[in-house]
């Protein structure tokens, strides 16, 4: 113990493991429990997202411990580049703080920047894929990102629009006096909005999420990720059509309670486990071809 203490107090003679020090100190006792707390609230599809970044964690985790290697020499380039990107960090945490998304942002910075400072830029560009779920990790709220990323490149409510449409010919189909204006779904007993917490794309994301992590499990090629993440989001916006015209019918004839089932924890549960259930079969001829 006492020599392991004399290492630890040599070590902080040099600024650079100094730099390395706050940024850890920063992000694990200052970050970490923000993280963990809002985590803990925000619900994706009925799943907390702490839950989502645990796992993360342990892929990434699991892949860098596959390919550990000892520590070796390190060029004074890479330390200083690292130990740059580790203060820019800091930089950003302090101005911005407590905005969560810059804190996070800082996070990922001080990351990239510890790991090439420790293990150097050969080690960073052979574990790209598991430095970027760590880094991924540490937001709190990854949908509420994806949703404004989706934002940038669509309307805001053209996944509503596309989904009341969807919902509004599944109706049709099965006899209903249906029109559709925009994002509404209009028959003769009433009109039923899909808003943007419906329009499926909360959904969309976690079969994303899945299939990224299954990928990574069953250490598949880029091109049979690209199948998987197809597979999850085509499947996940299918089955959203079918819950809207459920939930559709349930507000205009079913009545109050009804709507409130299928719209609900129980009712988003249900259409979820068949989701997973038809990708587990769909999946499955991919997954064994890969074997």
């Amino acid at each position: 113990m006492n020599r392991e203490f004399s290492v630890f107090k040599s070590s902080l003679r040099s600024i650079h493991n100094w730099i390395l020090l706050s940024g850890a100190a920063l992000g694990l006792g200052v970050y970490l429990p923000t993280l963990i707390s809002l985590s803990a609230t925000v619900v994706v599809s009925g799943m907390s997202h702490l839950i989502l970044n645990s796992l993360l964690i342990a892929l990434a985790v699991r892949q860098l411990r596959r390919h550990r290697k000892s520590v070796q020499e390190i060029s004074i380039e890479d330390q200083w580049l690292g130990s740059g990107l580790i203060l820019g960090g800091l930089a950003i945490f302090y101005f911005y703080y407590p905005a969560v998304t810059p804190q996070s942002l800082s996070c990922m910075i001080i990351l990239v920047g510890g790991v090439l400072s420790y293990q150097g830029l050969p080690f960073l560009r052979q574990q790209w894929a598991a430095i970027a779920l760590l880094m991924l990790s540490l937001h709190p709220n990854l949908e509420r990102v994806a949703r404004h990323l989706w934002s940038i490149v669509a309307h805001p409510q053209a996944l509503s629009k596309w989904m009341a449409w969807g919902g509004g010919e599944l109706l049709k189909v099965i006899g209903q006096p249906v029109s559709i204006q925009e994002q509404f779904i209009v028959l003769p007993a009433g009109t039923v909005e899909v808003a943007s917490g419906c329009d499926g794309f909360e959904m969309s994301f976690v079969m994303l999420m899945t299939a990224l992590i299954m990928g990574i499990v069953f250490r598949v090629r880029s091109r049979m990720m690209l199948a998987l993440i197809a597979i999850g989001i085509s499947l996940a916006l299918v089955m959203n059509v079918c819950r809207i015209a459920v939930m559709v019918l349930a507000a205009v004839y079913w009545g109050k309670d009804a709507f409130e089932f299928w719209h609900g924890t129980v009712g988003g549960q249900i259409f979820s486990g068949i989701l997973f259930t038809i990708y587990y079969y769909a999946t499955q001829p991919l997954l064994n071809a890969q074997k």
